[in-house]
């Protein structure tokens, strides 16, 4: 009898994802400065109230 888990598919979690590290960094620097141009809306919301 084979074991349950060997017939599974491989889960998304287990697949490795291999990106150049440029890259990284780019996506990292982009979500950033989105995220910072965000807060500052939000502070200047809330200051001008």
């Amino acid at each position: 009898m084979q074991n349950r888990l060997e017939s599974e598919k491989p889960s998304v979690w287990k697949m490795q994802v291999r990106a150049s590290f440029k890259k990284v960094v780019a996506f990292d620097l982009l979500f950033l400065g989105l995220g910072a141009m965000i807060g500052a809306g939000i502070l200047a919301a809330i200051l001008h109230l």
